[in-house]
């Protein structure tokens, strides 16, 4: 039984893309992979895809009336642009032969980054009144949310790891970490000793500093049990037997206002503008007509 094929979206008789749906639909996936754990992904997969769709249509809305308001734009923008596209993928050459362009196809890619041109200059006339934050504002958004400024608990760690096999068996390698472990105590050199002894042939003992949750669990907890300056007892994970030194800990802290005040000012900007394209968006949704939107509520 075949598959029957949607109806493409139309907006004013203009068809939305697939590209631009699947553009606005990864755009989309990566914000709730920062937000939401894997199950809660796949729970709201329709949700996703729905805003997809919906983000898709409001950007042909907005396109066909940067069409109207932005009259001119200068070629040789379109030809820079295009130019730095074609070096992003490795020059002219391979630019062409990894999309297997016809010549047709190069003047559609021109006419598509002639409208995104259009359209970025019809964001700056939409936003050209929109207050910049001040920092009373960034203060006030910052005390509000701290949680999002808090730097979790870190240790630096380094590891000598061995890894069993038919040549070296588990009773050579524990035999041998336990050594390891009492020359470390005696007082010899980690460093030394690891580039000895360790099984990582990349130099990668050092970890750095790491926050729990990045590590996998055997590793986590004997790191985060183990005080700055000391070494873990010899233990088991996934990647073989490891005895560990912490070099130092953080503890989990606040970044400083002054810190972030910028970073701040800038996102509460960016979060004006879009909800001013975003009232421009409605308007031209109540008078538009777009065709075969199927919207899942949240």
């Amino acid at each position: 039984m075949s598959e029957t094929k949607k109806e493409p979206i139309l907006v004013n008789g203009e068809e939305v893309s697939e590209a631009l749906v699947q553009q606005e639909l990864q755009m989309l996936r990566e914000r709730y992979a920062a937000e939401m754990s894997y199950e809660e992904m796949e729970e709201q997969q329709a949700k996703i895809e729905s805003d997809a769709h919906e983000n898709a249509a409001e950007r042909v809305l907005l396109m066909q009336q940067a069409r109207k308001e932005i009259k001119a734009v200068r070629p040789e923008e379109i030809e820079a642009r295009f130019t730095a596209l074609k070096e992003q993928h490795g020059g002219d050459e391979a630019f062409h032969e990894r999309f297997d362009l016809a010549p047709e196809d190069e003047a559609k890619i021109k006419a598509d980054i002639e409208d995104s041109v259009r359209l970025e200059k019809h964001f700056e006339v939409i936003c050209k009144d929109v207050a910049r934050p001040t920092e009373a504002d960034s203060k006030a958004y910052y005390d509000g949310h701290k949680e999002e400024f808090t730097v979790p608990e870190t240790v630096h760690a380094a590891h000598i790891v061995q890894h069993p096999s038919p040549d070296c068996p588990v009773e050579k390698v524990y035999a041998e970490l336990l050594n390891v472990r009492e020359r470390l105590k005696a007082g010899e050199d980690f460093e030394a000793l690891a580039q000895e002894y360790s099984h990582c042939q990349d130099g990668g003992h050092d970890l750095g500093y790491f926050a729990r949750g990045q590590m996998v669990q055997a590793f986590e907890d004997h790191a985060f049990a183990t005080a700055a300056g000391q070494y873990s007892d010899i233990f088991q994970s996934e990647f073989g037997y490891h005895v560990l030194k912490v070099y130092d800990r953080r503890a989990e802290s606040c970044r400083k206002f002054n810190e972030v005040r910028y970073d701040i000012e800038s996102m509460l900007f960016d979060v004006r503008k879009n909800d001013a394209i975003g009232a421009v968006a409605d308007e031209l949704r109540a008078a538009a007509q777009i065709e075969n939107l199927a919207v899942v509520e949240a």
